[in-house]
């Protein structure tokens, strides 16, 4: 399962504050204008469904809903057994008298669906934060607004017997210092929120909660708990987690059934784990190694369950802690890709064609699968009623072949750009990429979570081996590839850390050799995420972010040099103590070492890392800031003119003599910058290509 972590807020509100439709200020009069060209929509979409549920209706018939992530997010209603897609909600409620800050434009996804016994559907959602709410049989759905100001994600929830919602958040918009998550319910009676509290700033999320014999449980993260909270008191009672649990887990999936609470234990740098809590005596019974989660069936008369383990369905009895595998991953072609994947929506249901007992659940790619008890059988397949939506892109670099990529949110694929064609190609990819670089003739891709890297080879048909994984930094404690450049012989990778973590990572891996090394240690002082990374003779050259980490501490911007060979770090330096990141570097022509934080550029000697001189452009409250996003500098040299390209809201023309921005500007968010006259610029949704000389 992917895991959610406050930096992905920071994605949203760049875009939001630094896109537009069109190209910016025009140039000064005595200024060239140089040529621009609008490239369209980046064609990034996806069918991605993060949460779901299954449930028998009051007039009797069964409904699989999904949510379908995209911009806005839907809510889509499945006739579950005619794989029927019969509505596509948006999950946006336009509201024009709102004063939300930031504006609501619509969820972007959700991970919480629930089905009351009445048949209404709750959907907590990320993005804005809102709750919705869609009574049965009803036209339009309901937006239940964002609990407090601060709410940025809304997640997993449950409800009462009187249809009262409990779900928990994080809160991550506004300023520093960020409040942990909070616990919430909504009560139809009043149709009012209910304000239960936080358990600290170390608990950011609380991600998923469960009302169970009269109590709620609310599942913490990124530090490792689970509590009992009594919903009329509000009293709380810590649960002790499982023996040897590790520390850094979410409790990041509950599920009540028969007496039991399944818990799933994921994220942090070990292996996701379930276990069993036994409900009356709140102590923890069994271990289920394999369980994927999300959901899991109800419980028959000897309270069994069905449950998805290691991509198989399989039968679960709670009392001895028995698997009893069904041999259903899906089919041959599924099993090969994984199998069921996290069980979205399971439901146990009668087949009211047969009348046979039948399992069904869904995957986060859209598609419904169905498993007859009796016949021991199952279908699999596609909804093909869901409609893609558009993902906004997240990452963009030029290739070795010319050509542009563009990697999208969450799942949302592979967009390629030809500028000597002007055609665009799309691809399925449903990973999400964070950084990108070309390297000998290849693209490699840094890919979210748990930093993996992935190799493509632009000369070869793109298909299941290529692009390839090629590894992953999961046991280093690593989670997003910021940046990822060539450096000589090697790719050069820069990493922020899991929450449970404090350092970011250099990592240098050999293609030739398949040899990868990564550094965690020696680089900063204080917690810090590796934000950028330059290369020359033998050396690679870095920069850290300081402002942003998951244990609210705050230290200023690094820049280090490594030796790619022996490891040694040469030095390290502060070159401006009160800007908390570098996140752009690049060497001019001459050998000089440049970088950027965010509204100040300047040149470093890079014997020693001193600071030569500085350009404060505009200054930048990184006392407040709670989210960063490195992505928005794209800082390279070109020796076409000799002028140092970057962005940091607008485009900017750096002359590497004076450094004064010599302009024109344009506002961007991220961009793709590499040598030669054309650069191109993400602004919104769209591509903006400009020749520059």
């Amino acid at each position: 399962m992917i895991r959610w972590r406050r930096l992905l807020i920071v994605m949203t509100m760049l875009v939001a504050a630094l896109a537009v439709t069109g190209v910016g200020a025009p140039p000064p009069a005595s200024a060239a204008a140089p040529e621009t060209w609008d490239r369209g929509e980046i064609p990034l979409t996806s069918t991605t469904a993060a949460g779901g549920e299954t449930a028998r209706m009051p007039d009797g018939s069964v409904r699989t809903y999904l949510t379908v992530s995209g911009k806005p997010a839907y809510l889509a209603e499945i006739d579950t057994f005619s794989s029927k897609v019969l509505r596509m909600i948006p999950l946006h409620v336009p509201d024009s008298s709102s004063t939300e800050q930031p504006p609501d434009t619509g969820a972007q996804g959700a991970w919480g669906v629930s089905v009351d016994k009445r048949g209404t559907v709750f959907v907590s959602s990320y993005g804005f934060g809102h709750v919705y709410r869609l009574p049965w049989q009803a036209e339009k759905i309901e937006d239940l607004g964002r609990p407090s100001p601060r709410t940025s994600f809304t997640w997993e929830g449950d409800t009462d017997e009187q249809g009262v919602f409990y779900f928990g958040t994080s809160e991550f918009f506004g300023p520093a210092p960020l409040p942990g998550g909070k616990l919430f319910s909504w009560d139809p009676s009043t149709r009012k929120y209910r304000d239960y509290g936080d358990w600290g700033a170390k608990y950011g999320y609380v991600r998923s909660v469960e009302h169970a014999e009269g109590k709620i449980y609310a599942g913490l993260g990124p530090n490792t708990a689970l509590w009992q909270v009594d919903p009329k008191s509000g009293k709380r009672v810590e649960i002790p987690p499982p023996p040897g649990m590790p520390t850094d887990k979410y409790a990041y999936q509950l599920e009540n059934e028969g007496g039991y609470l399944y818990v799933l234990f994921s994220g942090g740098t070990s292996a996701s784990v379930g276990w069993v809590l036994n409900l009356k005596t709140l102590e923890w019974e069994h271990k289920i190694a394999g369980y994927g989660g999300q959901t899991i069936t109800s419980a028959d008369d000897q309270g069994q369950v069905y449950l998805v383990d290691s991509g198989e369905l399989k039968r679960y009895d709670p009392k001895r802690g028995v698997l009893t595998g069904t041999g259903f991953k899906g089919g041959t072609e599924q099993a090969d890709k994984g199998g069921l994947g996290a069980g979205k929506g399971l439901g146990r249901v009668t087949d009211p064609a047969t009348g046979h007992e039948t399992i069904v659940g869904a995957t986060s790619g859209g598609d419904l699968w169905r498993y007859d008890t009796v016949t021991k059988t199952g279908t699999f397949g596609h909804l093909d009623g869901l409609r893609g939506t558009p993902t906004a892109p997240r990452s963009l670099a030029k290739g070795p072949d010319g050509r542009i990529y563009a990697g999208g949110y969450f799942q949302g694929g592979l967009a390629v750009y030809d500028p000597a064609t002007t055609k665009w190609q799309t691809h399925p990819y449903a990973h999400q990429i964070e950084g990108m670089g070309a390297h000998d003739g290849k693209m490699y891709f840094g890919v979210y979570p748990n930093a993996q890297l992935w190799e493509y080879d632009p000369a070869k048909p793109y298909g299941a081996t290529n692009p390839k994984l090629l590894f992953d930094l999961k046991s280093e404690g690593q989670e997003r590839p910021w940046t990822v450049v060539s450096a000589g012989r090697y790719v050069a990778v820069g990493t922020s850390p899991k929450n449970s973590q404090a350092n970011g990572a250099v990592t240098l891996y050999d293609p030739a050799t398949g040899e990868k090394r990564t550094w965690t240690s020696g680089l900063a002082t204080g917690a810090n995420q590796i934000s950028a990374l330059t290369y020359r003779d033998g050396t690679v050259y870095g920069g850290t972010l300081g402002c942003c980490n998951a244990d609210g501490s705050k230290h200023p911007g690094q820049a280090f040099a490594l030796d790619a060979a022996s490891g040694e770090v040469r030095w390290r330096s502060t070159p401006l103590p009160k800007e908390q990141g570098i996140a752009g570097l690049t060497f001019d022509g001459q050998g000089r070492l440049f970088g950027q934080s965010y509204g100040t550029v300047f040149e470093l000697d890079p014997a020693s890392g001193k600071l030569l001189r500085s350009v404060e452009q505009f200054p930048y409250a990184w006392d407040t800031v709670t989210n960063f996003q490195p992505r928005a500098v794209n800082m390279a040299y070109d020796p076409g003119d000799n002028a140092i390209y970057t962005t940091n809201g607008m485009t900017r023309r750096i002359d590497p003599d004076t450094l004064t921005d010599t302009g024109p500007n344009y506002k961007t968010s991220f961009a793709a910058v590499s040598p030669g006259p054309n650069k191109f610029y993400v602004q919104g949704g769209k591509l903006l290509e400009v020749k520059w000389y």
